[in-house]
């Protein structure tokens, strides 16, 4: 019995048909506008299923990456606002247990950057992922390259007289995949 070219072309265009219908929802996930802060909000309620005390929220962006990274915070009740999540390229992650540096340094290119280029990405993710809701006047990053692939960015902050009297500078050590190694509490 031979095959017809009938059922072939049937069988192509349903496979065609497959592969489109999974391409397009791909696409359409990928084309989600997150540019305000509301729409981050709004995607989160939907997606986390949890409402939000919009005025407890802070949400940070880092610069040229707007919509792969964003990190998001709780005010506490010393109304300082501190990390807590990010969206990363739309998927949600929480601290603990996500490690967002890594998660968020691979997505703006960490693991196919050299070290000049991994010390820029550490510096960004440092001054607006991780420390970008603490208040500061002055600040100054360092970048400098581990013996064993990493980056160990060095951050100098004065904060703002009455805040807080810790001007020493801080380091995070980030390993080769982009892990934050230390410190554990920023």
């Amino acid at each position: 019995m031979k095959p017809s070219i009938n059922n072939f072309v049937k069988f192509t265009l349903a496979f065609v048909f497959l592969q489109c219908s999974v391409a397009g929802c791909t696409q359409a996930q990928q084309t989600i506008n997150l540019s305000t802060d509301n729409a981050v909000l709004d995607y989160l309620e939907i997606k986390i299923k949890q409402k939000f005390s919009r005025d407890k929220i802070c949400i940070g962006r880092l610069d040229g990456w707007e919509e792969t990274v964003i990190v998001i915070g709780h005010l506490g009740s010393d109304d300082a606002c501190r990390i807590e999540s990010a969206l990363i390229n739309n998927s949600y992650y929480e601290l603990p247990g996500a490690n967002l540096s890594k998660i968020a340094l691979g997505a703006i290119g960490w693991e196919k950057a050299n070290k000049n280029t991994r010390g820029e990405l550490a510096k960004l993710w440092v001054k607006r992922g991780l420390l970008g809701f603490s208040p500061r006047n002055n600040q100054t990053f360092a970048a400098v390259s581990t013996s064993d692939g990493g980056i160990k960015v060095v951050v100098s902050l004065q904060y703002p007289p009455g805040i807080t009297s810790r001007n020493a500078p801080k380091t995070f050590l980030f390993d080769k995949d982009g892990g934050l190694v230390s410190p554990n509490n920023f």
